[in-house]
């Protein structure tokens, strides 16, 4: 520990307290505790008025030293800390097998729980988190694989005893206690919900219910794995800044919560562990395995700082990055790499079903990307000859994509729909072979019933490719689709944040790999992204939401849409409902920036800051306007 007390004194005069030999300790009632292990407390190990003036400490010992300086540079915490945003009374409690409680919190959540009891001195109570129930109703723990998520609390008696850890966090939702003697009631347990305290920017609403306890969900997901740094999951040994699960995430983390410290603080630590040879490690802060090198997650690097940029307008992000940017680009071209040379040894499109993209195409496609975002970012810093550079990379590897990986027919790869996805949303395709990829992908969807084949990578960018090629209504199939596998999948089987996997339970086969099974992992939550940009139709015309573009994909399938976000400009607000067969839209700009207008009929407007409202009369059957097939802005 190091720390410095100051203290500023009515008279004006100061004195700091530090950190030193003159400093004393004890053994306190924390007999253990680990982030992802547990706690154990001894009440009666607590010592009546130890952080009050007049303490007697003379049974302390003196502190011990650390005999080397500490090599780190301390810098002051850039990002909001962590903090305690809500409380979850327990709602329902039961007791599946004698000596076992079992209290439900409603919602799987990230934290820890807050005990109130009062039992004999000497009572043991200890106390498991899980997510899920098992059939017999006891608490599932077998996909937390070595991480204990317990706490053990020894009761000191004497009446009401309230208590929370201090030193660790679970991802739960249903908590047992064995050892209780008392008769039960779920005002023994409340969940203490503990995220990064970021502001929450971003609602979305609609007349389907499903689709809103999915964006419920989301946002859940978020809370739970935005702690600190972005980690892919908080209940299992993990909680790991993974790179590929944190840039397809990122666009929507930009909606739903202000990232504008959050973020740049994390890219700041993977930029601080860019390995020698140019590559990005898997997961920062870097640990000293699970090294790196792979497509999709390595290109982290890149996007988010680009994402950053256009989302918050701040050309920073771009200026502190650009040498790891740089050292990236270079290792990509370097013989032999591992992101998109034949050696390539990357997870591919993490848990696809059924359809695997190549891993060289896909570190290829990528490549392509992370060129074409150099290219805008080059240009915004003003730098014209690395703008043309990156410019000619990118027409190089675009070359080889198509050299590579499409034939005559504008077939690709293993004909998977990521590989079309990302080959149409990375503008990879000349205007023939597009028309042919999207012809091709939508045949694909088809023919699997209307359900997606995507993983990780292919499901970020699905369905804004659909909406880019006019088949919105695809899009809103993906979505609105309740079978497996999809999105609303977990939410007709009771999930209250986002799977790591899109059978992590299933009615027919119960639980999914205990070997790495979340159920709050928020990669596939890329949708919401989707719903904001299309949906609602809120997305930006120029870095930092300076310029707005509304642009809402309407479908009868939804009665009404109803999204705000607070844009770093100001209250956005679109919204959109169907009345006596007339679209109805109301617009909200915010002050100093001006919005384009597209209306679904092909007219539109440029405005400025105001609420504008729009109506448009509907002259043929809704259901076969929304759901034909032509192409976006074609209809009347």
């Amino acid at each position: 520990m190091s720390a410095q007390l100051h203290l500023f004194y009515e008279d004006g005069t100061e004195e700091v307290v530090a950190t030193d030999k003159s400093w004393q300790g004890a053994n306190g009632p924390i007999l253990r505790s680990d982030l992802l292990m547990e706690e154990e407390y001894d009440a009666r190990k607590e010592e009546a008025g130890w952080c009050e003036a007049g303490f007697d400490d003379k049974a302390w010992a003196p502190v011990w030293l650390r005999k080397e300086p500490l090599k780190a540079v301390l810098s002051a915490q850039p990002a909001p800390t962590l903090r305690e945003i809500l409380e979850l009374p327990a709602r329902e409690v039961s007791k599946p097998k004698w000596g076992l409680n079992v209290f439900d919190l409603g919602q799987n959540m990230v934290g820890h729980i807050r005990l109130k009891v009062s039992a004999p001195a000497g009572t043991h109570l200890t106390i498991r988190h899980g997510e899920m129930l098992r059939a017999d109703g006891t608490v599932y723990t077998e996909n937390l694989r070595g991480a204990k998520a317990t706490e053990v609390y020894i009761c000191k008696g004497g009446g009401v005893e309230v208590w929370a850890p201090r030193f660790t966090f679970h991802g739960f939702r249903y908590v047992e206690i064995e050892g209780l003697p008392v008769p039960l009631t779920t005002l023994m347990v409340t969940g203490i919900v503990i995220m990064s305290a970021l502001e929450q920017t971003g609602h979305f609403e609609c007349s389907d219910t499903r689709v809103n306890q999915l964006f419920s969900n989301i946002v859940w997901g978020m809370r739970g794995n935005y702690f600190d740094v972005p980690i892919d999951c908080p209940q299992r040994d993990e909680r790991l800044g993974w790179t590929g699960d944190s840039h397809m995430f990122a666009r929507t983390a930009t909606y739903l919560y202000d990232v504008s410290s959050f973020l740049p603080k994390w890219i700041k630590e993977l930029n601080d562990a860019q390995h020698e040879d140019g590559s990005f490690p898997n997961c920062a802060p870097y640990m000293g395995r699970i090294a790196g090198g792979n497509a999709a997650w390595d290109d982290t690097g890149v996007i988010i700082p680009y994402t950053l940029w256009k989302v918050y307008g701040d050309i920073r992000v771009i200026t502190d990055s650009w040498p790891h940017m740089e050292r990236f680009m270079e290792f990509l071209v370097t013989p032999g790499n591992t992101h998109n040379s034949e050696k390539a040894i990357t997870y591919g499109d993490w848990l696809n079903v059924g359809e695997e993209t190549s891993h060289r195409c896909l570190g290829v496609a990528f490549h392509a990307y992370d060129a074409s975002l150099m290219v805008e970012m080059a240009k915004a810093v003003g730098d014209e000859a690395v703008t043309v550079r990156y410019r000619e990379r990118f027409e190089m590897v675009k070359e080889e994509f198509n050299e590579r990986f499409v034939d005559s027919e504008g077939r690709i790869d293993n004909d998977t729909q990521t590989a079309y996805a990302l080959a149409l949303h990375f503008g990879l395709l000349d205007e023939a072979k597009s028309e042919q990829a999207a012809r091709r992908l939508t045949e694909n969807i088809e023919a699997n019933q209307g359900y997606l084949k995507t993983g990780f990578i292919g499901t970020s960018y699905l369905a804004h490719v659909l909406t880019q090629v006019g088949r919105s209504d695809m899009a809103y199939t993906l979505l609105l689709n309740d079978g497996y596998p999809s999105w609303l999948y977990s939410v007709k089987n009771g999930a209250t944040t986002v799977w790591e996997r899109w059978n992590s339970w299933t009615k027919e086969d119960g639980f999914g790999d205990v070997s790495m099974n979340s159920f709050n992992h928020y990669a596939f939550g890329s949708i919401a992204e989707w719903m904001f940009r299309s949906v609602a139709g809120i997305d930006l015309s120029e870095p930092g939401y300076r310029k707005l573009r509304i642009a809402p994909e309407v479908d009868t399938r939804l009665d009404f849409v109803k999204a705000d976000y607070d844009s770093p400009m100001g209250h956005v607000r679109s919204s959109w409902e169907f009345r006596d067969e007339v679209l109805h839209l109301q617009i909200e700009v915010p002050p100093n920036t001006r919005a384009e207008i597209l209306l679904p009929n092909g007219e539109s407007y440029e405005v400025g800051s105001g609420t504008h409202c729009y109506q448009v009369a509907i002259s043929q059957t809704l259901e076969n306007l929304m759901h034909s097939k032509c192409q976006r802005g074609a209809q009347s």
